[in-house]
């Protein structure tokens, strides 16, 4: 529910905090997990696939049936019930005892973190105000960079300081952070379908923003080679520290987020995006020149203003196009395709970069990257899209 014009409300922080939370519980288990896979477990680089990838195929399966029961059944129980599994199997990780103990885990986690976010999204988008909705989503984006910064390196830390039983205890407890917040928020009820209708395909999933969702899956298919490819092409590159692109993409995304969402709510997206679709693009290129660090730094650089623009603008256009009581299926929709472009670009560049290597990879993503440009500019930039209050 917009609250005015006022967007930093007690319940926006609070919402806010509990993405971060949630994000940088996630975080904690990213770099560490497949140590505990390989040292504990005495699992192998094929397992840490299978191990990683599953969390990501069961939030893709959850989050149309999350969006739908979050416009049905009600915002707060939703998420507080998802978070309250988040914390549980985050916990449980410390029961684990042999790799089909920990798939399964795993797949419970995707569950529960396939509610918590898109819950934590919907409940951002009924608080944030209508004409501040693309400057309210960035920020609330800015706790995901934020976790990414710091989750890594916590965990990290706490690892080698203290072993894998303090690490996810404490992975737990800042998930149990989240949960607190929620708590304390006073989420409406009012945006909830009021009247049951037979199920189809169109309960769980949003139409209207299909187009915005094939956006985001090439956006993110892209994405999914920074993600898993990065730290190997540093090595390629002779960068000791591949995590000087993260932390540059983070400071960059920290920039550009808030100007993107002032830029969309006072003049539309048509020029935000066309800058953020080029901002992608070059950095790939540089990518591909890179010889060492200079290249290497100002691609992520570019990468921080492409991404860090388009993604928020799109979610913000998803949430204007449709009634509040369909912001969870709209939510849901595009973090499925969000999900799936990461998960299908991780493998299949992969297969690319055996074939081609890593800097080819990386130029191919250029193109790759032609293709989101011309759907956005073909089916969305010339809508309107419509500010639902």
């Amino acid at each position: 529910m917009s609250q005015g014009q006022s967007l930093w409300t007690k319940d926006f922080i609070l919402i806010c905090l509990t993405n971060l939370f949630i994000f940088t519980s996630f975080y904690f288990l990213l770099p560490t997990l497949p140590i505990f896979v390989t040292n504990v477990l005495q699992g192998n680089e094929s397992n840490v696939g299978y191990i990683v990838g599953v969390l990501t195929i069961t939030a893709v399966l959850v989050r149309p049936i999350s969006g739908y029961m979050l416009d049905t059944v009600g915002r707060k129980s939703i998420i507080i019930f998802a978070l309250l599994a988040f914390v549980l199997t985050t916990l449980a990780y410390n029961l684990v005892t042999s790799l089909v103990m920990l798939f399964m885990l795993r797949a419970i986690h995707g569950l529960s973190w396939g509610f918590a976010t898109t819950g934590a999204g919907t409940i951002a988008s009924d608080i944030v105000p209508a004409s501040r909705r693309g400057e309210g989503m960035g920020y609330y984006g800015l706790a995901n960079t934020l976790a990414m910064a710091v989750g890594p390196i916590l965990s990290l830390f706490i690892l080698a300081r203290f072993g894998f039983h303090t690490l996810f205890t404490a992975g737990s407890v800042i998930a149990a952070l989240g949960l607190v917040c929620v708590l304390t928020i006073k989420v409406s009820e009012d945006n909830l379908v009021k009247k049951k209708t037979k199920l189809t395909l169109n309960s769980f999933f949003e139409p209207r923003v299909y187009s915005l969702s094939l956006v985001m899956f090439f956006v993110t298919f892209t994405y999914g080679a920074i993600v898993s490819f990065i730290t190997l092409y540093a090595k390629e590159l002779s960068i000791s520290n591949a995590g000087i692109f993260f932390l540059i993409y983070g400071i960059s995304l920290l920039i550009v987020r808030p100007y993107a969402g002032k830029v969309f709510d006072a003049h539309g997206p048509n020029r935000i995006m066309a800058i953020g679709f080029l901002g992608m693009a070059i950095s790939f290129i540089l990518l591909f020149l890179a010889k060492g660090y200079l290249f290497f730094i100002l691609s992520a650089v570019t990468m921080g203003i492409g991404f860090g623009i388009v993604q928020p603008t799109i979610q913000a256009m998803a949430i204007n196009r449709v009634e509040p009581y369909r912001r969870g299926a709209a939510t849901g929709t595009i973090l499925t395709a969000l999900d799936l472009g990461i998960g299908l670009g991780s493998m299949l560049l992969g297969v690319v970069s055996n074939k081609m290597g890593l800097s080819y990879m990386y130029l191919i993503c250029s193109f790759i990257a032609l293709i989101p440009f011309l759907v956005f500019y073909r089916q969305d930039a010339v809508k309107p899209s419509t500010q639902s209050t």
